[in-house]
């Protein structure tokens, strides 16, 4: 639905605004429509996951509201990557190519709280100590399936979005003591959605 939402919004300012400023509209209504909530998750991640320090260290990076370094770095890659594979899709499909995106990042990255315990005291242990309704999952990836009707390739796109998504949890967890946080799933939503994104565009 907030692909849906976002992309519709993209749709209707290419109808009035050149492409890229379309490409930006959706990409500003994705951010507004959550919050930036995955996107704060995956700039705390940069800053914990890549610094050389001891895994107390990262889960008190992930706790810390200001940003550095590598969260800037992090935010100017996946930015440009995120516009550039807008600024290459017409804003005509717009709303279905981000409903699959993001369908397919959320599927990945719920995907990996069955195989991944959650960090014991964190703020949603008590959410995420049991593993998500089967139902969610069957409807993300059913959602991200449908989408790709318009363009059958993109079932290719999905099924490496989900393998890099799993690799990528498995990848925090490893730096994290061998759990996942909500920040880690925020990541994880942001980084398979920009690629997915990337991907789409280039089978297009």
């Amino acid at each position: 639905m907030v692909g849906a939402l976002a992309g519709t919004v993209g749709w209707l300012v290419g109808l009035v605004a050149p492409h890229p400023l379309a490409a930006a509209a959706a990409f500003a209504a994705g951010l507004v429509l959550t919050g930036a909530i995955h996107l704060d998750g995956f700039l705390d991640c940069c800053d914990a996951l890549f610094a050389s320090v001891s895994v107390e260290r990262r889960l008190e990076i992930l706790k810390d509201p200001r940003h550095g370094t590598f969260a800037l770095a992090g935010f100017g890659m996946i930015a440009a990557l995120w516009l550039a594979a807008l600024v290459s899709i017409r804003p005509t499909e717009y709303p279905w190519v981000l409903a699959f995106a993001g369908a397919t990042s959320r599927f990945g990255a719920v995907l990996n709280a069955y195989a991944i315990p959650y960090v014991s005291g964190g703020r949603s242990q008590q959410t995420f100590e049991r593993r998500p309704n089967a139902v969610i999952l069957a409807v993300g990836l059913l959602t991200a399936a449908a989408c790709t009707a318009y363009r059958p390739l993109l079932l290719a796109v999905l099924a490496v979005a989900v393998i890099v998504a799993l690799i990528f949890g498995r990848i925090a967890a490893a730096r994290l003591g061998g759990a996942l946080v909500g920040d880690a799933y925020g990541a994880i939503v942001t980084l398979v959605e920009a690629l997915t994104l990337a991907a789409a565009s280039a089978v297009h």
